[in-house]
């Protein structure tokens, strides 16, 4: 795990600056304090800067590193870099380092751009071939790994930071209304997408070549919406088929030349995590956990209790609501907004995390492959209304109750959910009403905050599409929409941000792509019952720990912002309606942004989630 940072010619007559490229890889030191690189191809053409965090081969994995005609900057691990080194090696490959780097080096020099598809892991890299005179990046499927780009001066740079590039531009950046109004709508603003316009992330399971013989070409190599065949076994053996998958993905994450960890939050994830490494893989393992001073919001106790019956050497943390020292740190990390809360007591997780180990394993993507939301329940739900109160005759009035209930929604008199459950009424299409349900904003909201932001369907776009090019029943659409929108561009950037802020490297087993395609078959009867979602991971914790651990209602990272907001942190969002920050921005209604804050305070309404996102958004737009 590191940063990188680099540069390349769009055409022969360019060349990337060398100083900028070497004060972009001073902005992500941070991510990789154990060693950094500086390379230069023999004719200027492209230049790769690393930021090191040894965890794989701490003596001779420097980089970049450069093989023959190759040299690479990588961010991440390829977790399968033993088998990958084995079969090369039979066919006569020579290796003189025990990296994973080399091992990507060698696969690319054998099979090209389509090297990707072998490696089972997180990563970003920047691998120039010389005799092409080409630059291949590439970002895993999932988009545990960040990749932002900029074109200056006909020259790619690009580095795993977005301040890094802003913060070394030759002109000042200017804020994206469009990625504003989507970051309102949806939380977080999706690839390619970021918060200014002179910048694009390069999409999750995607990759890019350039150089100055070749024009800037983007391709995806991996879709959540792939064709395998639907599972038809019996649900014990999905249970068995599942716990072999997962025990693979965990036994090479466990991979490490340094102290390794399990985040614990007690919940079924991270707990079936912790006892298959425990138990499956017959590890010595340490654990850690945070909790809230909120009762309702801490799992501490559940994690503990679980360290206990696993025989884990188990960390716990508690923190209060004195968290907004944190905020304007988080958001010069991220680089944009982002309306993840539960980033900041993980910061502080991390934080603590890393005094005692370099790599932590983590429970992240059971909700998206499992079925574990809340809201693929609400979903069914709505869909059976929109059936009974379907046909030309009806739509109207599902519009007009949508209409009246906004009005009531603002006076107090009818919650907000019943609001944005009409809200997503509305739409046509099943795709289209999914899309819709998954908003913070509402139309109507984002109307009352702003001055000229729309969501346009545009933003619905990618989510629409995946849902829609997805085959299988409902609920498969929507797990693998979510995995391609909301997991890789909300849940996975926020790991990465709390996370490597302090140089802590977090793998995620269950998002192990094998385990992930094969999990998109599973039919609905095996992942929900009368206990709610993510059946096949309760069922496989069941061996493990007793059902008083198993069988609780899901509780999930969240952190209390309701109560929050009208508590030590009601005068910061009283505030918001007083931002020069975002006065300056120049699209938002202070009138409307005080409003809202009023509603909260009343308990008329409960806006956390929404306070928390404008906060976001001030503490970024501070930055500028």
């Amino acid at each position: 795990m590191c940063g990188i940072a680099g540069a390349v010619s769009l055409h022969p007559g360019a060349r990337p600056d060398a100083e900028r490229v070497r004060r972009m890889s001073a902005f992500v030191a941070h991510r990789g304090p154990d060693g950094d690189g500086f390379w230069v191809s023999p004719e200027g053409e492209c230049i790769l800067a690393h930021r090191r965090l040894s965890v794989i081969d701490l003596e001779a994995g420097a980089q970049p590193m450069h093989r023959e005609r190759l040299a690479v900057g990588f961010n991440g691990e390829v977790y399968n870099y033993v088998e990958l080194r084995h079969d090369l090696a039979r066919r006569g490959d020579e290796f003189v380092t025990d990296s994973d780097t080399e091992v990507l080096l060698a696969t690319y020099a054998t099979a090209g751009t389509a090297c990707v598809n072998a490696f089972r892991g997180m990563f970003a890299f920047a691998l120039w071939d010389q005799s092409k005179r080409q630059l291949l990046l590439a970002r895993d499927r999932m988009g545990k790994k960040p990749l932002f780009c900029a074109v200056d001066d006909g020259c790619l740079y690009f580095s795993s930071a977005l301040g890094a590039l802003r913060d070394t531009a030759p002109a000042r950046w200017s804020a994206s209304p469009a990625a504003v109004s989507a970051y309102l709508t949806l939380g977080y603003i999706p690839a390619p997408l970021t918060v200014y316009e002179q910048a694009f992330k390069l999409e999750a399971g995607t990759m890019a070549t350039a150089g100055p013989t070749h024009d800037l070409g983007q391709r995806r190599y991996w879709d959540a919406a792939g064709t395998s065949q639907p599972f038809a076994g019996a649900f014990e053996t999905a249970c068995d088929d599942a716990l072999a998958l997962l025990t693979d993905a965990v036994r090479i994450r466990l991979r490490s030349d340094v102290p390794l960890g399990v985040l614990l939050s007690g919940g079924v994830d991270s707990s079936l995590v912790a006892a298959v490494a425990r138990r499956e893989c017959n590890v010595d393992v340490q654990t850690f956990s945070v909790g809230f001073d909120v009762h309702e919001h801490d799992e501490t106790g559940y994690a503990a209790a679980v360290a206990r019956t696993l025989g884990t050497s188990h960390h716990s943390l508690h923190v209060d609501a004195d968290l907004l020292g944190l905020l304007p740190a988080f958001a010069v990390h991220a680089g944009e907004p982002l309306a993840a809360a539960s980033a900041l007591p993980l910061w502080v997780l991390a934080e603590a995390t890393r005094q005692h180990v370099t790599v932590v394993l983590g429970g992240e993507g059971g909700d998206e492959l499992f079925g574990g939301y809340p809201w693929y329940r609400t979903a069914a739900r709505l869909e059976q209304v929109h059936t009974f109160t379907g046909g030309e005759p009806l739509r109207s009035t599902r519009r007009a109750l949508a209409n009246a209930a906004a009005g009531h929604a603002s006076s107090g008199t009818l919650p907000g959910r019943v609001v944005r459950a009409l809200d997503a009424l509305t739409p046509d299409s099943a795709a289209g009403r999914f899309a819709r349900m998954r908003v913070l904003f509402s139309s109507r909201d984002l109307s009352r905050i702003s001055r000229g932001l729309v969501q346009s369907d545009d933003l619905f776009a990618r989510a629409v599409s995946m849902f829609e090019r997805v085959g299988g029943d409902a609920l498969r659409r929507m797990r693998a929409t979510d995995m391609a929108t909301y997991l890789a561009d909300s849940l996975m950037p926020k790991v990465d941000v709390a996370t490597m802020a302090h140089a802590l490297e977090v793998r995620a087993p269950i998002l192990d792509h094998t385990l992930a395609e094969w999990a998109l078959t599973l039919p609905q009867e095996h992942l929900v019952d009368r206990s709610g979602g993510k059946r096949v991971l309760r069922e496989l914790l069941r061996r493990y720990l007793p059902a008083s651990m198993t069988d609780r209602p899901k509780q999930g990272f969240t952190v209390p912002l309701d109560s929050w907001f009208r508590g030590r942190m009601a005068k910061r969002a009283e505030e918001l309606a007083r931002s020069e920050a975002l006065a300056a921005l120049d699209c938002l209604d202070l009138a409307g942004v005080g409003a809202l804050t009023a509603e909260h305070l009343r308990d008329d309404r409960n806006h956390g989630e929404r306070l928390f996102a404008l906060l976001m958004l001030d503490e970024w737009a501070r930055t500028q």
